[in-house]
């Protein structure tokens, strides 16, 4: 946060005279009292609303009017500013709504230039020259000369309408949006905090039971951000607090207990307050504390996992009862010639597909804090080089350019790696793919057309739509589902194979040799990495930087944690058997909730998918056994009251049944991409489901 305001030196607010952190104050006898803010936060001189003449002109000529505006105003904007600090945005308030403001202005006039671009098109295309009055007034009144000069510039008025309307909403959704955005970003990390923390007090009294002093396993849980997310941010805040601000440790723990935006870390920091104050036995609170807060882990994920069961049953309501019932009602308005087919395009092509976009966006957001950190982990080989004879930019040139080379080594040893990690890398062989595909395929078939699309929807949806869909999303699906099952299958060994270094560690038994006791009972990849392990320590005596190395191979969240614990714990004590223990412990509560999330999902990922289905019939039966009689009616029918009443012909069925064909198909890709969300928190999980829907509609369309 910047200091170098002119205004720095004014007087300090004090616990007696702040604005409360939240905008609540406490009182006791009468008298009112603040809550209480971080050191440097109350030191951070916020002016009064009253600035002098002087002292304003002084401002504006620093930072400019909308800025001094901003500063003068503080109090209105001190819980935005206490977001901000708990977003770690690094801004001042001023400043942040100083660029709100630019954006905002910016947004306003493109939506201004999109409103007369849009009135421009329309006044070409003749849609406007039919707009009429929506009001009838008596000619010869006032009004009514009114209604005529508009309605004789209606262009004008129309652009001047839509140019300032679209600048406002831009404009007005701009700030809301940038407004509140700390806001949002704090409710994420608060929600990150509280799952990761109850993993992090295990990390932390692993540590501490090892033997290792309490300032350094602060310094440790700092550094394992990679592992523990926003948890260790907070901790890096109490550690850079003590060594570059030269605050003492109880200072800085509570700056970072009044900073927090999670009530269950505040909670915490205050208890380890109050045993670091007494003299308390660290290791033991660690210990009591990593209980409660694995058993309020639970419930937040039951909290959690109520909210998506919600979701999905709104996904039913505004995914499948709602379009069905769109769509049958303007079935029956084209039919009587009280409607026309853009609505229904509306609705298959635009409503349903971004409507699922956005719930698919909702849900990402809401499982983003229960998704575990990327587990990225530095070595200390990665860091080690001959580079002590050089200078700093020339270290720095050998260092990267010897990471280079290793990545280079590890990418021919194993090429498929840098796949099975991220999935979506499979995209730079499939895309070409299948442009290539389509390229051939509009040589052989002809190109398609919106008229080709209409009036042969099967064949034309599947060369040029489905196909490369396919090519596209299988490769990915396969790759992802590879690495999905090879993490489980980790996952669930994990906790017993813990056990059994636990219990040959406590028989005296080496942790080397019990690698190789454990390779000897668990299968596949994972016994192959333990062998090597053992090998890696045997031959370079470096027991933290091989498990590090497998936790970075592996790339599994659980293993990632228990590597961390094993690779610090083996610096600070000789007897591991406890703490391999207190990493089993862990390992198998994570792995429970897993399992919990999953038989509690079933029925809702069910429900999502049966809902498919009825989606599917519904539209088989009204493509099959309504409009098919209808139209046969017609034929049959050489002239009539049917033929006056029904405007509708073999042409326009055709156009139905493509509607209902793309409807499915779009179903079917949303559907199974929000189970995946649902059930696993990963889009790509839901691949396979899309592709199995796709191929359940298509068969249905052909066959019935």
């Amino acid at each position: 946060m910047s200091h170098d305001d002119p205004e720095r030196d004014g007087p300090d607010r004090t616990n007696g005279s702040d604005e409360a952190a939240d905008g609540t104050t406490l009182s006791d006898g009468g008298t009112e009292e603040r809550l209480p803010v971080p050191e440097y936060e109350r030191k951070q001189y916020l002016p009064t609303s009253g600035l002098p003449t002087a002292r304003r002109k002084v401002l504006v000529e620093k930072f400019g009017p909308v800025r001094t505006y901003f500063k003068a105003r503080p109090d209105e904007h001190f819980g935005l500013q206490r977001r901000l600090n708990q977003a770690r945005l690094g801004l001042s308030y001023d400043v942040y709504l100083t660029r709100t403001v630019l954006y905002s202005v910016i947004v306003g006039l493109l939506c201004a230039l999109l409103g007369l671009g849009l009135t421009v098109a329309l006044s070409r295309l003749g849609v406007l020259a039919g707009i009429e009055s929506p009001i009838s007034v008596s000619s010869g009144t006032v009004l009514s000369d009114v209604v005529l000069f508009v309605a004789a510039n209606r262009v004008f008025f129309f652009g001047a309408t839509a140019t300032l309307l679209s600048m406002f909403l831009g404009a007005t959704v701009t700030w809301i949006a940038q407004y509140y955005y700390p806001y949002i970003l704090v409710d994420s990390r608060r929600r990150n905090i509280d799952v990761m923390l109850p993993h992090a007090i295990v990390y932390m009294y692993a540590l501490s039971y090892g033997g290792m002093d309490f300032i350094t396993v602060l310094k440790r849980m700092a550094e394992a951000d990679e592992t523990y997310g926003e948890v260790a941010h907070e901790f890096d805040m109490v550690v850079r607090d003590v060594e570059v601000f030269g605050n003492d440790l109880f200072t800085a723990i509570r700056n970072a207990r009044n900073l927090t935006a999670s009530e269950n870390m505040e909670t915490f920091l205050d208890d380890m307050l109050s045993v670091l104050d007494s003299g308390g036995n660290v290791t033991e609170f660690l210990r009591d504390e990593s209980d409660k807060y694995m058993q309020r882990s639970q419930e937040e994920q039951k909290r959690f996992l109520e909210t998506l069961a919600m979701l999905s049953e709104v996904f039913i309501v505004a995914f499948v009862a709602a379009p069905l019932f769109l769509i049958i009602t303007l079935i029956m308005m084209t039919f009587l010639g009280s409607a026309g087919f853009s609505m229904l395009f509306a609705i298959v092509y635009l409503v349903i597909p971004l409507g699922m976009l956005g719930f698919i966006v909702l849900v990402s957001m809401l499982s983003e804090p229960y998704r575990s950190p990327n587990h990225s982990v530095t070595t200390d080989s990665d860091l080690s080089s001959p580079t002590e004879w050089f200078d700093d930019d020339t270290q720095h040139t050998i260092v990267r350019r010897i990471r280079l080379r290793r990545r280079l080594d590890e990418f021919l040893s194993s090429p498929l790696k840098p796949l099975r990690r991220r999935p979506e890398l499979t995209l730079l062989f499939s895309a070409p793919l299948a442009v290539a595909y389509l390229a051939v395929a509009a040589v052989v078939f002809g190109a398609p057309s919106v008229d080709g699309v209409l009036s042969t929807p099967f064949r034309t949806t599947n060369l040029f739509f489905v196909a490369p869909f396919l090519i596209v999303a299988t490769p990915m699906a396969f790759v992802h589902e590879q690495s999905r099952r090879q993490r489980r299958h980790v996952a669930s060994r994990l906790p017993d194979a813990l056990d059994i270094l636990a219990s040959s560690n406590q028989m005296g038994v080496s942790l080397v040799e019990g690698f190789g006791l454990v390779a000897r009972n668990v299968t596949g990849r994972f016994a192959e990495e333990l062998r090597h392990v053992r090998n890696d320590i045997r031959w370079n005596h470096d027991m933290r930087d091989a498990l590090l190395s497998m936790a970075d191979r592996m790339a599994v969240p659980q293993l990632t944690r228990t590597c961390k614990i094993l690779a610090e714990g083996s610096r600070s004590t000789g007897n591991l058997h406890q703490v391999l223990k207190i990493a089993a412990q862990d390992t198998r509560h994570r792995l429970q909730m897993e399992r919990a999330r999953e038989q509690e999902l079933q029925t809702y990922v069910a429900v999502v998918a049966i809902g498919f289905l009825v989606y599917l019939g519904t539209v088989v039966v009204i493509d099959q056994s309504f409009l098919a009689p209808v139209i046969e009616r017609i034929g049959e029918t050489e002239s009539g009251e049917l033929d006056q009443l029904i405007s509708v012909g073999a042409g326009d069925v055709s156009t139905y049944n493509a509607l209902f064909l793309h409807s499915a198909l779009v179903q079917a890709v949303g559907t199974g991409l929000i189970i995946g969300e649902l059930a696993d928190s990963d889009v790509r999980s839901g691949l396979k489901y899309s592709i199995a829907l796709v191929l359940v509609a298509l068969a249905v369309f052909a066959f019935v």
